[in-house]
């Protein structure tokens, strides 16, 4: 087998110059340079790897982002996308795309990368919902629903007028299942929003009657089943916050549940250590961490038994066959990583449904009353936003706050 240094070496003497975007075979043959580099690596490969990243960025040298058009840029995105260096750049010729016909593909992509004040502005200039085609809008529900009460609340009135364009399709439909979320979140009346949730599920049933394909009736199956469940109704927010039994914690405190926290705010993170956006936002909670040092913030990374432990070096997996395995092998993980806030083990699956958790990182914030007053969020980036939401809720509870980050910039500033 090749030293993988010499495979590295060799990747990047291999990899030709382009004065203009590269041809879909060019683009391929980049591609799988860079797989290849994985499978060398086997069970070491690791996306924060430094040889992987000078792989990544050898295969875009000599390629202008602003010579590619949508297609280009999205076939070489797995090429940018794990790049420190390449992925800001591509980034922002994606944003200049807005203006095109690719708009909504655009917009799509910007929101999957959490940049979704920007896909928002792109998708109103064009005329909002209203310029959607009726066959994406199940795309565009899947990424609408990681938006915040704030800004859906000024769609209110637009969001119940798209009861009317439901999709008979069972794959279309699937799409559309936070839609009855989204309506709680953005302020929409019980009755409203119940008899369009009703009409939704009769929706998804009478599509199952033309689906025969095993998985495609179990995924109509599981969306049922969620909208059965609180949030799935839109009923999740303002509500006491679903019970969670913690089987252990990393700071070997004595609470096992939200009641034992009760009195103050409680930022829930759910994650895992093998999933890379969890880990990515690791900085970003350290901050938060920090701004609320001293305060009545608890914040909480909540996992599950996963079986094993992906640490970010050389020791790659870890497999974890005992639960007491497991919970020693992530305390190793928090000291490695510098997380400054305790790690808890639930017996709950980490893909909770109770709090709706289909997809991690998944943030949900619980006020000191003990009732969920955020879900949904994600952990990394709107460093101000999440301050605004926090202090709003110490605030309410008449409990001290730490400024706003913009007045602590204009303190600093001062």
């Amino acid at each position: 087998m090749l030293r993988l240094p010499i495979l590295v070496a060799g990747l990047v003497l291999a990899t030709p110059s382009f004065a203009e975007p590269p041809t879909p075979e060019q683009i391929e043959a980049k591609r799988a340079r860079a797989i290849e580099y994985y499978q060398n690596k086997g069970e070491d490969f690791s996306f924060d790897d430094p040889e992987f990243h000078a792989v990544l960025d050898a295969q875009l040298e000599g390629i202008d982002p602003a010579e590619c058009d949508f297609q280009q840029v999205m076939s070489m995105q797995m090429l940018w996308a794990y790049s420190p260096s390449a992925k800001p750049v591509w980034m922002e010729r994606l944003r200049a795309l807005g203006d095109t016909e690719s708009w909504l593909d655009v917009a799509l992509v910007l929101a999957r990368e959490g940049e979704l004040d920007e896909a928002i502005a792109i998708g109103s200039a064009r005329g909002g919902f209203a310029a959607v085609p009726d066959q994406r809008l199940g795309e565009v529900m899947s990424v609408m629903s990681n938006v915040d009460a704030e800004m859906l609340a000024p769609m209110r009135d637009e969001l119940v007028l798209l009861a009317d364009r439901l999709p008979a399709d069972g794959g279309s439909l699937l799409g559309w299942v936070d839609y009855p979320s989204m309506l709680g979140m953005a302020g929409v009346d019980a009755e409203t929003r119940m008899a369009i949730h009703a009409r939704l599920v009769e929706a998804i049933k009478a599509s199952m009657a033309t689906v025969n394909e095993p998985r495609s009736r179990a995924m109509l199956d599981n969306a049922v089943d969620y909208l059965s469940t609180v949030p799935g109704r839109g009923e999740l927010l303002g509500a006491p916050a679903p019970a969670i039994q913690f089987t252990w914690n990393s700071d070997g405190e004595d609470w096992n549940c939200f009641r034992c926290l009760a009195g103050k705010v409680i930022v829930v993170d759910f994650w895992a250590t093998w999933c890379g956006p969890c880990v990515g936002s690791f900085p970003d909670v350290k901050e938060l961490v920090d701004y609320y040092d001293g305060y009545d913030v608890v914040f909480l990374g909540v996992t599950s038994p996963q079986g094993n432990v992906v640490f970010r070096d050389e020791r790659g997996r870890v497999n974890t066959p005992e639960f007491e395995d497991e919970c020693r092998e992530l305390l190793d993980y928090k000291n490695t990583m510098e997380m400054t806030w305790p790690i808890v083990m639930t017996k709950q699956e980490v893909f909770n449904p109770d709090f709706g958790v289909r997809g991690i990182p998944h943030v949900a914030i619980i006020s000191p009353d003990g009732k969920v007053a955020h879900n949904g969020l994600h952990p990394g980036g709107d460093k101000a936003g999440k301050i605004d939401k926090i202090n709003r809720l110490l605030a309410k509870a008449n409990l001290k706050h730490p400024p706003s980050l913009a007045d602590s910039k204009a303190n600093e500033e001062g």
